[in-house]
């Protein structure tokens, strides 16, 4: 196994850690309609492939990245899992049936639905996550991390990932070159703004503003608008893969994901303006 540099390497597991670790809470939310959470456990990192009983997944990755990533849940994980799938169905029961083989494909296949823009999202370019099977990885990890996963009702859920080095390779790349900056564009630069004092700052913390996010925009004619009905269709300038924009007072101050939370959508921030162009947004 080739030790990839350390400054590349980092950016690489944290990356994924994200993807997969709000992925991961986020599937099992719609499954068991409890909310999750998740942890990265203090462990050392994953070498080599766990030689323990439970669930293997293995996905493919393209063309923004190029490679596989495996996915293990121990057994006691599993029969978490499967529970939680055949809904109090006994594992025993079920462990062979169709129906069981078709909810656990059916739930790593809602994993790739969900992963796969975040992954867009992360690299700037495009990434396809393809479930293959429940089956174990024929490589050796060029790395790896473990996650614990939790429900309000649900014990803690460990899971391993597992990255072969064409992905690592891959993945290193497009860190090294996604920009770390949050891009603004033209129309939405501002002049930044002095940062009020430490001691004045706390006068404005309870200030209420109104923050709204923005999927796309349509310039229509009035004779569009005036002829919209129940079904019409309106179709934006942004695509489903893009990033939707955090405003405040008309001005961007964040970017992200569109995720589910409780029944409410939500957004996860992937891109975030600097504190002062923020506090811009504070003037009138």
């Amino acid at each position: 196994m080739t030790p990839a540099p350390p400054d590349h390497e980092e950016s690489v597991i944290r990356m994924f850690q994200e993807v997969w670790s709000s992925s991961i809470c986020q599937v099992l939310s719609e499954v068991s309609g409890e909310e999750f959470d998740s942890r990265i456990p203090d462990s050392d990192p994953i070498s080599g492939k766990d030689e323990l009983p439970g669930i293997w997944a293995l996905f493919s990755v393209s063309p923004r990245l190029v490679g596989e990533i495996g996915l293990f849940i121990p057994e006691s994980g599993a029969k978490q899992l499967l529970g939680l799938l055949t809904r109090g169905v006994p594992h025993e029961a079920a462990e062979h049936s169709d129906h069981l083989r078709d909810a656990v494909a059916g739930f790593f296949r809602r994993l790739t639905e969900v992963a796969s823009p975040i992954l867009k999202s992360e690299t700037k370019g495009e990434v396809e996550l393809e479930f293959h099977d429940v089956v174990p990885p024929s490589w050796e990890p060029a790395f790896g991390f473990r996650l614990e996963v939790r429900g309000r009702k649900t014990p803690p859920l460990g899971i391993c990932v597992i990255s072969d080095e064409r992905l690592a390779k891959s993945a290193r790349a497009a860190c090294a070159d996604r920009a770390l900056s949050l891009p603004i564009s033209e129309g939405d630069k501002v002049t930044p703004s002095p940062v009020p004092e430490k001691d004045n700052i706390g006068l404005l913390l309870d200030i209420e503003l109104e923050a709204t996010l923005r999927f796309g925009e349509r310039e229509m004619l009035l004779r569009e608008i005036l002829s919209l009905n129940s079904g019409s269709v309106i179709e934006l300038d942004r695509r489903v893969t893009e990033p939707v924009e955090l405003l405040v007072r008309g001005k961007v101050v964040a970017r992200g994901d569109v995720v589910v939370l409780d029944g409410n959508y939500a957004l996860r921030v992937t891109q975030i303006a600097s504190p002062a162009d923020r506090m811009s947004s504070l003037r009138n």
